[in-house]
């Protein structure tokens, strides 16, 4: 037993390292915006590995690798892929998904022997066949880093898709050539045709019974946001399971599945819409997770399929690092001109340059590096032959595989931003950036409405109007954000001295108003760091902020709590009034400014304060809080914000509705942020736009009160 005991708890330290890899280079991940994510991880695994070690023996067999980490990872991507893009690009897709990949393993094969002829032909052909999938992580990740026209999305995307199960099944049959020295092409063709068109019909027999079985579910009231969140992680095991028993391709089977799920008609209810919603955010989750894992396992694995040929006395390691090189020009060169030739039949009749036609087969060319796949694939050549012998050239077989693996997404990383660069901010006016922000905070705002239910359809309708003032003011919006933040910081500066006036004249006690100042002192604080933080880190620690703020009001408020009275309450309220009207007035002296940029910010400021001051009014009277204007703040202003006018106030009349408004608004900001990562995903805005839009959000959320 205690054997058994130490060995789970080292797979647990394992695991938890793997984890804590992640974690270390999702950070990582924001002070290298030049070096992609995947390659990254695939840094920390080989770091891991040869500087620190691990628990166990990092040792996967590639039947489980594929089922537990890359039937998901393609079940995910399926259900998001472009279906009208796939159809579309249906006969180019094939030819790259399976043309290609014979093409390569006959190039390869036939070079690689002719170079070396201590590689037998079929261990060579096995090699070829490795290195034709394309990897669908790594080209999902790298992706966002780039610029893909619609068509090379598809071609992509659709190509690593399916390529895997020619790839597999061509390795296959190499290597049972190379172990018992026989081939036999219609036993191969037959073979892959059950393969690949047998996956695709066990796919859509367990897609099809998952969409029933789910149906009955909901039919009978048993259906929850928990049970179609756990079936739908489930199904892409048990596909790719089922697939595999019958002897068909598990991979093709859980894209299938993935596909016709994705294809079946949804109604639009809010139910639906809650379930979408929850099923979103689980798979991103999981799919991060999964991802990081794959590509820190990879960096794992390489090291240890590195060694043994490097420190090998049989073949020089230089040598070794040559047909590296080599064959990752033969991989390149074939796909280049595969791609070269099925654009120009595609683009024959469209006007378009040589030299474009070359960059856009150059990108796709590249944008296809070899990953996790590759490597699952050539770990499983065997140790001996037929006759018992040693397989020839095994460890070499593993080297070339893996350094072919990092010279292809090192191409990818480094070329391809080079060739199609993604817009940078400084290439996106202010009118591209508002008409993107708005885009944003209406995708908030159809989100929100389809999550309200009777029980915070006051607080809901609040914070839509919130963001419907927000769409207003981005379209009349002709103030830069250092002037927002500059007439904001000012207006604090004149609050504060109104405190110290009023604890001078003895109005307030000394202990209230220097809360107040400390308040504003902190407000003022965050927005000018905001706005003078350039580095990716401070993004991270805005993040951090949020979090600290929110711990520091909660404990203010439990000592409020105990110390105040209804009394002392209304005298805050009628203080953070007198204060607003201050800065009302102060905004109000400005848009009579000369300069024309000042008096519109001073008008949006201004307009802010008017929605504030509605709510201070309104707080003893609940029933007029979902009337009210409740503008949000355009810069995430803290001291002039809703949450900031109701901050203090915890009357028995307000608080549902403060904690029902808190909760809309915690949830809007969350999705938010989701939808500015699509945007930055899509391509729609910048790193830098992002960044900032980013921000924003940020001090909102420093507004919420918990």
């Amino acid at each position: 037993m205690i054997p058994e005991g130490s060995m789970l708890m080292e797979m647990l330290e394992f695991v938890l390292l793997l984890l804590a890899a992640v974690l270390v280079s999702a950070v990582l991940d924001q002070v290298t915006p030049r070096v992609s994510l995947p390659l990254v991880q695939i840094a920390l695994g080989a770091v891991i590995i040869l500087l620190v070690g691990t628990p166990v023996d990092v040792a996967i067999d590639p039947e489980l690798f594929l089922v537990l980490f890359i039937a998901p990872l393609l079940f995910d991507e399926s259900r998001h892929a472009s279906k009208r893009g796939l159809w579309d690009n249906k006969g180019a897709i094939v030819s790259l998904a399976v043309g290609l990949v014979l093409a390569t393993v006959l190039v390869v094969g036939f070079v690689l022997n002719w170079l070396e002829p201590s590689i037998p032909l079929a261990a060579a052909f096995a090699l070829g066949a490795a290195l034709g999938p394309t990897d669908a992580v790594a080209v999902s990740a790298l992706g966002k880093d780039i610029h893909l026209s619609s068509r090379q999305k598809s071609l992509l995307s659709g190509e690593a898709l399916i390529n895997d199960a020619s790839g597999v099944v061509s390795f296959q049959f190499a290597i049972a050539a190379a172990i018992t020295g026989s081939f036999s092409l219609a036993n191969a063709a037959q073979s892959f045709a059950i393969s690949f068109f047998g996956g695709i019909a066990v796919g859509l027999v367990v897609g099809l019974l998952a969409v029933l079985a789910l149906g009955a579910i909901r039919s009978y009231g048993y259906e929850s946001i928990t049970v179609h969140v756990v079936f739908e992680v489930f199904t892409p095991f048990i596909t790719f399971l089922a697939a595999e028993h019958f002897g068909t391709s598990g991979i093709l089977a859980v894209v299938a599945a993935g596909l016709l799920i994705a294809l079946m008609p949804h109604k639009p209810t809010p139910a639906a819409a809650r379930l979408k919603l929850a099923s979103n955010s689980v798979w991103e989750a999981l799919v991060f997770v999964i991802n990081g894992v794959v590509f820190v396992m990879l960096g794992m694995q390489l090291p240890k399929a590195v060694m043994p040929s490097w420190h090998s006395s049989e073949t020089s390691s230089l040598l070794l690092c040559a047909l590296v090189l080599l064959v990752t020009a033969l991989v390149v060169g074939v796909r280049f001109l595969w791609v070269l030739i099925m654009e120009r039949m595609h683009r024959g009749s469209k006007p378009r340059t040589g030299g474009q036609l070359i960059r856009d087969a150059l990108v796709t060319t590249l944008s296809g590096p070899k990953g996790a796949i590759t490597l699952s694939i050539i770990m499983t050549i065997p140790f001996t032959l037929s006759t018992g012998e040693a397989f020839p050239q095994r460890d070499n077989l593993i080297f070339l595989a893996s350094g072919v693996i990092l010279c292809t997404l090192l191409l990818a990383n480094f070329v391809v931003p080079l060739l199609a660069p993604k817009e940078q901010a400084s290439e996106q006016d202010d009118q591209a950036v508002n008409a993107a922000h708005i885009e944003i905070l209406k995708r908030v705002i159809r989100q929100v409405r389809e999550q309200k239910t009777p029980t915070n359809e006051a607080a809901t309708q609040i914070v839509i109007r919130q963001y419907s003032e927000r769409i207003k003011r981005l379209r009349r919006k002709n103030t830069s954000a250092p002037c927002l933040l500059e007439l904001r910081a000012t207006a604090i500066e004149q609050q504060k001295a109104q405190v110290d006036k009023y604890i001078r004249e003895g109005r307030i006690s000394r202990a209230e108003g220097e809360r107040e100042i400390e308040r504003l002192e902190s407000s003022r604080r965050t927005l000018l760091r905001a706005h003078t933080r350039r580095q990716a880190l401070g993004e991270v620690w805005s993040r951090l902020k949020v979090g600290t703020v929110h711990t520091a009001r909660r404990v203010d408020r439990a000592v409020r709590h105990v110390v105040d009275d209804e009394s002392q309450i209304e005298q805050h309220r009628q203080l953070r009034i007198e204060l607003e009207e201050c800065a009302l007035a102060y905004y109000n002296l400005r848009m009579a400014d000369e300069n024309l940029e000042i008096a519109d910010g001073a008008g949006v400021l201004a307009a802010e304060c008017r929605s504030t001051l509605a709510f201070l009014r309104a707080a003893n009277e609940p029933e007029k809080l979902a009337s009210a204007n409740v503008a949000g703040s355009v810069v995430g202003m803290d001291a002039g914000g809703m949450r900031g006018a109701l901050e203090g106030m915890d009357t028995q009349k307000i608080q549902v509705i403060k904690a029902r408004v808190s909760d809309v608004e915690a949830d809007a900001l969350r999705i938010e942020l989701e939808e500015i990562q699509a945007m930055r995903d899509e391509g729609a805005i910048s790193r830098e736009t992002a960044r900032n839009l980013r921000e924003e959000v940020y001090l909102l959320q420093m507004t919420i009160g918990d």
